[in-house]
């Protein structure tokens, strides 16, 4: 599926509508081990992730990513506030930038609209960020079909 983008000075929102339900894409947020088959650009392998799914819960996510970049990066942060199944805030640090994170979960029929708005992005990073992310949803996308074919 496509996704909208739009970018307003160091804030970043995509949206993306996913054939899942609402419960189903809060849960590949929401569980570490669902999180790490999606998380990451298409060249990220080796991820961990690791998450205390509550408000003041930490999280960190470790992954290696191949091809130009070939590094190991290390993302963590704190959930800011959760609200099951529709809403999910935290705050991440990328290295370079410490920035907030909404997810918004939004019911429309047997899809999910989800919209995703990270604030207080570095100009330097924004493009990087932004191609991982659509990446990372492309990733999910697989990952909600191939979980409708085994439920």
């Amino acid at each position: 599926m496509k996704s909208r983008i739009k970018i307003t000075g160091n804030c970043l929102q995509i949206t993306r509508t996913l054939d899942a339900p609402q419960e189903r894409v809060f849960a590949a947020w929401a569980e570490p081990a669902k999180l790490q088959r999606w998380t990451g650009c298409k060249d990220a392998t080796d991820v961990v992730c690791e998450s205390d799914f509550r408000e003041g819960g930490s999280f960190t996510t470790k992954m290696h990513i191949g091809g130009h970049a070939n590094c190991d990066c290390v993302f963590s942060g704190v959930y800011q506030e959760i609200r099951k199944p529709s809403k999910i805030v935290y705050n991440v640090n990328l290295g370079p930038a410490s920035t907030r994170v909404t997810v918004e979960l939004f019911a429309e029929g047997a899809q999910t609209r989800m919209v995703l708005t990270q604030e207080d992005l570095p100009s330097e990073i924004i493009r990087f960020v932004e191609q991982g992310t659509l990446e990372s949803f492309d990733k999910l996308d697989a990952a909600l079909a191939a979980q409708g074919t085994t439920a």
